[in-house]
C-alpha cells in the first residue's frame, strides 16, 4: 500500500471527510447565529462560550494524537477511535444545536458544557482520521489525489450541510428556528454514523515495525515538530488564511438577513458559495498535479485576492451582484483544503529525514490544536468588534453597522491572503524533493533492519 492507492479506498476514505464536515461546517456556519438570533444570548456571551470550548478542542488535539499513535489493536491505531466515536459524536451535536430551557447564567453554563462535551467528542473522531492520510501511502502523487477525494468530499459535506441547513430548519421548525435546529443536528449525526463506518470498513492502515515502547516521547516529538521548517510554513500559512478567512464566512449570514434583507435566499447564496468551492476541488487537484502544490497555492492566493477586493470596492445592493462574488471567492476558497491536506503529510517526511523520528498523529494533532486554537481567539476577537460595531441580534442595523460589516468581510480576509501568499513562496517540498526524501528514509530504515 505503499505505491498506487485503489479508487475505492480513495473514495471509503473520502467520504469519511462528508461526516466530518456535517459537523465542522455545521458549527461554522451556523453556531454564532443559533446563539445570537435563536438562544438569543448576547454576542459576547457567545464569543466567551466559544473561545472557552474550541480552546478545550484545540488543547485536547495533540494529546489525542499523542494517545492514537500509540494505540494499538486489530483495527489499527486509528480506525478504532472512529469506529466507537461515532455515536457520541452524534448526540453531542444534537444537544449542541438544543435551547435549553434556562436563563440568565444556569442558560451559559449549560451550552457551554454542551459545547465542550462536542469539542471533546470531535476531537475524539477526526485527528485520528485526519492521521490516516499518512498511513494509507507515503506516495507524494498519491496523497494529493487521495487529499483530493478527501476535501472533495469535504466540500460536499460542507456544502450540503450550509445549502440544506435552513431549508431543513425552516421546514421542520414550522416557523420555530428552534425545534428546526434539533432536527439538523439529528439528520446530520445519523447520516455522519453511517458514513464514518464506511470509512472504518474499507481503509486499512499501514503497519509500522516499530513497538510501543520505541515510540519517541513528548518531548522527542515536540523537538521533532519545531525543527521542521517546511511544516511550519504551510502551518503558519493556513492558520492565518482560516482565522481572517472566518471574518467573512461567518459574517454572510448576517451580511445577507440585515445588510441586503435576503434571509429567505439562504439556500441559494450557500449553494453558489460552497457548490462553486466544491465543484473546483477536482480543478485544483489537477492544477497541483501539474503545476506543483507551491504554484497552485500562489495562483489560488491571486484569485482569492480579486474575490475580496471586488466584494470590498464594488457596491452590492442586490442578490445577483452578490452571487457573482461569491462565485469568484468559492472558486480560490477551493484550492485551500487540497493543498493544504496534501502538503501536510509530505512535511512528516520532512521531519522523520531530518530529525529520524516519525511524527504522525502528533504533528496532526498539533496541527489542529493550533487550528482549532487560533479560530477561537478569531471568533472571540469577531462577537468583540460586531458589538463595538452596533450590531445587535433581530433588530434593524444602521448604515455605520452594515458599512462596518462589509469592512470587516473583505479586508481581514485580504490581508490573511497576501500573508498567506507569501509565506507559501518559501515553501521548499516539491515532486522530486519529496521522492529524494522517502528514497533516504527507505535507505535508513533498511539499515536499521
Amino acid at each position: 500500500m505503499t505505491g498506487t492507492v485503489s479508487n475505492t479506498i480513495r473514495a471509503a476514505y473520502g467520504i469519511g471527510d462528508y461526516a466530518i464536515c456535517l459537523y465542522w461546517g455545521g458549527v461554522s456556519t451556523f453556531l454564532l447565529y443559533f446563539y445570537t438570533d435563536v438562544v438569543e444570548i448576547s454576542t459576547s456571551a457567545a464569543g466567551i462560550i466559544m473561545l472557552i470550548s474550541m480552546t478545550w478542542d484545540a488543547v485536547t488535539d495533540p494529546f489525542m494524537g499523542f494517545l492514537a499513535e500509540r494505540t494499538r489493536s486489530k483495527m489499527g491505531s486509528y480506525r478504532p477511535y472512529i469506529f466507537y466515536g461515532s455515536i457520541p459524536l452524534a448526540i453531542s451535536f444534537i444537544l449542541l444545536l438544543w435551547v435549553p430551557p434556562f436563563e440568565g447564567f444556569t442558560l451559559i453554563l449549560c451550552l457551554l458544557l454542551v459545547n465542550l462535551l462536542h469539542r471533546t467528542c470531535f476531537t475524539i473522531v477526526s485527528v485520528p482520521y485526519s492521521s490516516l492520510t499518512a498511513r494509507i501511502t507515503d506516495s507524494s502523487d498519491e496523497r494529493t489525489i487521495l487529499t483530493s477525494s478527501r476535501m472533495l468530499f469535504a466540500a460536499l459535506g460542507t456544502f450540503s450541510v450550509g445549502t440544506l441547513g435552513f431549508p431543513i430548519i425552516f421546514y421542520f421548525g414550522g416557523g420555530d428556528e428552534s425545534v428546526g435546529f434539533v432536527y439538523l443536528g439529528a439528520i446530520s449525526g445519523l447520516l455522519a454514523i453511517i458514513i464514518l463506518q464506511i470509512t472504518v470498513y474499507f481503509v486499512q492502515e499501514r503497519s509500522f515495525k516499530t513497538n510501543k515502547n520505541g515510540l519517541p516521547n513528548f518531548i522527542e516529538v515536540t523537538k521533532s515538530v519545531s525543527s521542521n521548517f517546511p511544516f511550519w510554513i504551510v502551518f503558519s500559512a493556513i492558520i492565518i488564511l482560516i482565522s481572517t478567512y472566518l471574518m467573512f464566512s461567518n459574517n454572510l449570514i448576517y451580511f445577507t438577513k440585515y445588510a441586503l434583507g435576503l434571509h429567505e435566499y439562504q439556500f441559494l447564496i450557500q449553494l453558489v458559495l460552497l457548490g462553486t468551492t466544491l465543484i473546483t476541488v477536482p480543478l485544483w487537484a489537477y492544477a497541483a498535479l501539474k503545476l506543483g502544490k507551491k504554484n497552485t497555492w500562489l495562483i489560488s492566493m491571486v484569485i482569492l485576492f480579486f474575490g475580496f477586493s471586488t466584494f470590498y470596492y464594488y457596491p452590492i445592493n442586490n442578490l445577483n451582484t452578490l452571487l457573482y462574488i461569491l462565485v469568484l471567492i468559492g472558486f480560490g476558497n477551493g484550492a485551500t483544503g487540497v493543498l493544504f491536506w496534501s502538503m501536510l503529510p509530505d512535511t512528516i517526511e520532512y521531519g522523520e529525514w531530518k530529525s529520524g523520528i516519525r511524527t504522525e498523529s502528533s504533528l496532526y494533532g498539533f496541527m489542529t490544536f493550533a487550528q482549532k486554537g487560533s479560530i477561537a481567539i478569531s471568533l472571540f476577537i469577531l462577537t468583540i468588534i460586531l458589538t463595538n460595531i452596533g450590531f445587535e441580534p433581530n433588530q434593524e442595523q444602521s448604515s455605520e453597522t452594515i458599512k462596518a460589516l462589509k469592512s470587516l468581510m473583505s479586508i481581514i480576509p485580504l490581508i490573511g491572503v497576501c500573508i498567506s501568499f507569501a509565506l507559501l513562496y518559501f515553501y521548499p517540498i516539491d515532486k522530486n524533493f519529496h521522492e529524494k526524501l522517502i528514497q533516504d528514509i527507505e535507505n535508513r530504515r533498511a539499515l536499521d533492519v
